[in-house]
Parts: C-alpha cells; structure tokens; sequence
C-alpha cells in the first residue's frame, strides 16, 4: 500500500486509493479544478500497470484530452498487476501507445 492512504493538500498531495486505478478519476479531476481556477498547476497522476485495463483509466485519460487538461500519467510499469504478467492481462502492453 505504501502511499496509497496519505492525504496532504496543503502540500498538494491528494494521495492514492485502496481500490486498484482510482486515483485516476481523482486526479482528472484534480486537473480540471486547476484549469478552471486558472492557476497554472500541472498534476503529476501516477498508477500502476495492473490499473491500466480498468475502464475508468480509460474514461480519464479520454476527458483529459477532450478538455485539454493540465495532467501528466505516468504509469509504473514492472510488467505484473496484482501477480499477473501483463502478457495475460493485456493485449497490448506498450502501454504508453494508448494515448495515440
């Protein structure tokens, strides 16, 4: 779990989640509050290969781009979610291609 219960937003660390890719929504949302405020922020959204089929990923990185918003992902990628290799999990493990 590691970082996944720390909540900082003084600091601007709006942390994890203990359910597998929702911080990702959280943090797209995090994004759009910044584009709207207007005041420069970029968020940093980080997520781990094993999250990387899960639908609201997907739906996420769509809405950043529809509403061009200021979101860097970054996917940690150690080649197994959850003890599964991604070579049985996804049919395409270039995982950074997704967004082309």
């Amino acid at each position: 779990g590691g970082s996944m219960h720390l909540y900082f937003p003084e600091n601007n660390f709006y942390g994890g989640n203990g359910i597998v890719g929702a911080q990702v929504p959280v943090g797209t949302g995090v994004a759009l509050a910044a584009k709207q405020k207007g005041d420069g922020t970029t968020v940093v959204c980080a997520f781990g290969d094993g999250a990387a089929n899960q639908g609201q990923v997907y739906e996420s990185f769509n809405m950043a781009k529809l509403w061009k918003l200021p979101i860097i992902y970054l996917c940690e990628n150690n080649r197994y979610g959850m003890g599964t290799s991604i070579e049985r999990a996804a049919a395409v493990t270039d995982f950074y291609t997704r967004g082309d």
